[in-house]
């Protein structure tokens, strides 16, 4: 821990508590954190477009730098803190060496950014950490990675704790997983588990649902529902843009995306696509996807394919159902489940966004290709700020429920009963 004396707890009579947001990327978390009331104060990514896009919507500074050349006192001069000032520090590191859906290389250089934010923590010496992921976080190698980053906190002076949450069940329109870790100063003598909300939307609690395992209907019940989400953004041609609504918002999320705005829409891009897609999609009725395509009009690659495989590929979405994890490329219908329920198109935009939950007055900024991969890679503004408001009743002194075996249909033999690490023994 850092050598100058750092301050404890806060109360809620105090200022707003302060945040800083590592890969921020396009400020899913940013976002989040400022709707809980967070005093962002800075945000860093390596992409200066990105910063353009925080420019044109959020509070605080943004620096473009690689963390791994970045020091703690650039940080503390920029944010105007001093160490143990700070609240809280969010950080989601790239995942692509962690996801199930990237390359599972190992000693990808990307999967030791975490190092970066051990260090930085350290300097920083903040009251709490958030770490975003995915779960594939969990197994790669065997659970090292994972034991390391916490192990790595607890010899920092953090108590920490770990959990998967899914988005949907926090009012994002999406059923996307993340694997969480947050942690706790030890002076502030919160124990680890404390900090993760507990569900708004749907039926059950942390832990008793599981990523990449079937989820049965009415465990969706209360769910936000495809309809409920996209349902009043106007009709968009592939290779176009509308910049006008065109009806009145009907669902109590559409109502809330587009408070604070008349006409004007943006983003609502939907990308161009070849002839044979377009002559594909259709012939495809919601719900169905490549399997109910004639083989000849199968892509040469699909043509080889196990009907038992990429079940998603092509499919066609459905008003009343869950919409998938957005990708960066939401733009291709082979990618997975992107085309909208009625229109010959993949999903716009400006429609991922809203499945991310970014409000349409959040406008993306940079070139298309930029702004897909911004929306792909954001944290989901709805999960951000569940996740920031508990921690803030945290620090003021008003918890709600700790974790109760966050793992108990899938054990992770590391992990205890309150998320916490429970094997010691990985240098970091």
């Amino acid at each position: 821990m850092h050598d100058t004396k750092i301050t404890s707890g806060r109360t809620a009579a105090s200022a707003p508590p302060t945040a800083i947001d590592l890969f921020s990327g396009a400020g899913g978390a940013s976002l989040g954190l400022v709707q809980a009331g967070f005093d962002l104060r800075l945000a860093v990514d390596l992409d200066p477009v990105y910063g353009e896009t925080h420019g044109s919507n959020l509070p605080g500074e943004f620096i473009a730098a690689d963390l791994r050349s970045m020091d703690a006192e650039k940080v503390f001069q920029t944010a105007g803190l001093k160490p143990g000032e700070l609240d809280v520090l969010f950080a989601g590191p790239p995942c692509q060496g962690f996801s199930m859906l990237g390359s599972r290389v190992v000693w990808d250089q990307r999967n030791n950014l975490f190092r970066e934010v051990l260090r930085l923590s350290e300097e920083l010496a903040p009251r709490a950490i958030v770490i975003e992921n995915v779960p594939g976080l969990v197994s790669l190698a065997g659970g090292a990675y994972l034991r390391a980053i916490l192990e790595g906190l607890n010899a920092r002076g953090y108590s920490a704790a770990c959990a998967e949450l899914l988005a949907a069940s926090y009012g994002a329109p999406q059923m996307r997983w993340r694997l969480i870790i947050i942690a706790w100063r030890r002076d502030l003598e919160i124990q680890a588990g404390y900090g993760f909300p507990s569900p708004t939307h749907g039926q059950n609690r942390i832990g008793e649902l599981l990523p990449n395992v079937t989820i049965r209907p009415h465990e969706l019940d209360g769910f936000v529902t495809t309809r409920q989400a996209l349902g009043d953004l106007p009709a968009v041609m592939a290779g176009e843009q509308v910049e006008l609504y065109s009806g009145k918002p009907q669902s109590a999320y559409q109502k809330s995306m587009r408070e604070g705005l008349s006409d004007e829409l943006y983003n609502h891009y939907a990308a161009k696509l070849t002839q044979a897609n377009l002559e594909r999609l259709a012939l495809l009725r919601p719900g169905q996807d490549w399997r109910d395509l004639p083989h000849e009009m199968l892509p040469p690659g699909m043509q080889r394919a196990l009907r038992k495989d990429h079940t998603r590929r092509y499919r066609r979405m459905t008003w009343e159902g869950i919409p998938r994890s957005v990708v960066t490329r939401f733009r291709d219908p082979k990618t997975g489940e992107y085309t909208h329920p009625e229109q010959n198109r993949t999903i716009s935009i400006r429609e991922a966004a809203r499945l991310q939950g970014f409000p349409d007055r959040f406008r993306f900024e940079g070139t298309r290709s930029s702004q897909y991969e911004q929306v792909g890679n954001a944290v989901p503004v709805p999960l951000a700020h569940a996740i920031a408001t508990e921690v803030r009743n945290c620090l003021e002194g008003n918890p709600g429920s700790r974790l109760d075996h966050p793992f108990r249909r899938r054990p992770v033999p590391l992990i205890g009963s309150h998320g916490e690490l429970v094997e010691q023994g990985v240098l970091v």
